[in-house]
């Protein structure tokens, strides 16, 4: 059993002390309950920290969540694409300590496409395929030695996380046979300049992605 989550980490946000308060009030609202929480292949991170066992922690924390993300990606497949829809955006959002991944249908113009017309079968817009995903646990005694260890390795764990996130997507497309899906498709981080082509596996620029 995991007994106390006191805060969870989302790599790459430069945190506020009222962020930082939250987390900490969230840790003592946990360990001040009697509540556990069953262990589903979470991995905790402890207080001697490390870069390479911080990620490592990530990694596992969201192969937790594989399962729920393949099958939210086989169900896209069964999707009616409006047929103004010129590619697929999933876009990561790291928030308040949770991971979430929403679709967008987009065309060339970098323009969200919406279908206005009465046929119900037919999909535009956005869909939510992930929301509030924890990818790190830290134990509400250890805080504060976590925000020390973070702020001295802010860089290179945001760059890490990206990382590991963009890994965890693409394995997980592979495995709900994504190609089955027929339009281009990307995955990128909400507020930045580059996406993974899922169909070439590779990272390309907003600049490649709405020019082709």
């Amino acid at each position: 059993m995991i007994v106390l989550v006191g805060a969870v980490l989302l790599g790459g946000c430069n945190l506020d002390n009222d962020a930082k308060s939250e987390a900490v009030d969230r840790a003592e609202h946990v360990d001040s309950t009697d509540n556990t929480i069953e262990e589903t292949g979470k991995e905790e991170v402890h207080s001697s920290y490390t870069v390479a066992d911080y990620i490592k922690s990530v990694e596992g924390n969201l192969e937790a969540n594989s399962d729920a993300l393949i099958e939210k990606l086989k169900k896209v497949q069964t999707y009616n694409f409006y047929s103004e829809v010129e590619l697929l955006d999933f876009v990561a959002d790291r928030n308040d300590f949770y991971l979430s991944i929403t679709m967008f249908s987009m065309d060339r113009g970098a323009n969200e496409v919406f279908y206005e017309g009465k046929d119900s079968s037919i999909f535009s817009g956005s869909v939510g395929i992930v929301e509030d995903v924890p990818f790190s646990i830290v134990l509400g005694n250890e805080i504060d030695d976590f925000w020390s260890f973070y702020e001295e390795n802010d860089e290179e764990l945001d760059t890490l996380e990206k990382q590991a996130i963009t890994k965890w997507f693409a394995e997980c497309w592979e495995k709900a046979n994504g190609e089955a899906i027929e339009l281009p498709s990307y995955f990128c981080f909400h507020d930045e300049y580059e996406s993974f082509d899922l169909k070439k596996k590779e990272q390309i620029s907003d600049d490649e992605k709405w020019a082709e």
